[in-house]
């Protein structure tokens, strides 16, 4: 009986300790809205700003900030939405237009959320989602002090409908 008492509590010890976080989830979503400058969809003049992708630790959760990202202007009417997955250590995260596509653009200066629930020390992949562009992999080992600036989000843009 000892025995058996004894292969059970520690099974239970091994599956309370190798336990992900059941509760990660997105918090805190906000953003600028759609700038002064409105592109007409037939031209090619783009303000060539780079856009840039911070991710950070803060006690909340991982901390992700997206700066001067081009998204549909329909985002006047009916905002920009945000959502969070997680599969393993692989975090997929969703920015998209939440109205009526329009045939214009227009610049987002800031977009910011929290990812809460993510484990300390622990190894994770961003893919990370825009309308309908991913950008990523971006790996990175999430704890206390973590700061990542990843300077041209384009260049890690994929550039395929496969996802």
């Amino acid at each position: 009986m000892k025995r058996v008492l004894f292969v059970f509590l520690s099974a239970c010890v091994l599956w309370t300790c190798s336990k992900e976080p059941a509760d990660i989830k997105l918090v805190n979503f906000t953003d600028t809205g759609c700038g002064n400058e409105v592109m007409e969809l037939q031209t090619k003049s783009v303000e060539d700003v780079a856009s840039q992708l911070f991710l950070e630790y803060s006690p909340e959760g991982l901390v992700v900030t997206r700066t001067n990202a081009q998204m549909n202007c329909g985002i006047k009417n009916g905002g920009i939405a945000c959502d969070v997955s997680v599969d393993g250590n692989v975090i997929r995260m969703h920015v998209y237009e939440n109205g009526e596509k329009m045939r214009c653009m227009c610049p987002v200066r800031k977009m910011s959320s929290t990812i809460a629930g993510l484990g300390l020390g622990k190894d994770y992949v961003l893919d990370y989602y825009c309308g309908d562009a991913k950008y990523g992999p971006f790996e990175f080992q999430y704890d206390k002090g973590f700061k990542q600036l990843i300077d041209d989000i384009d260049v890690y843009r994929w550039y395929t409908d496969a996802f």
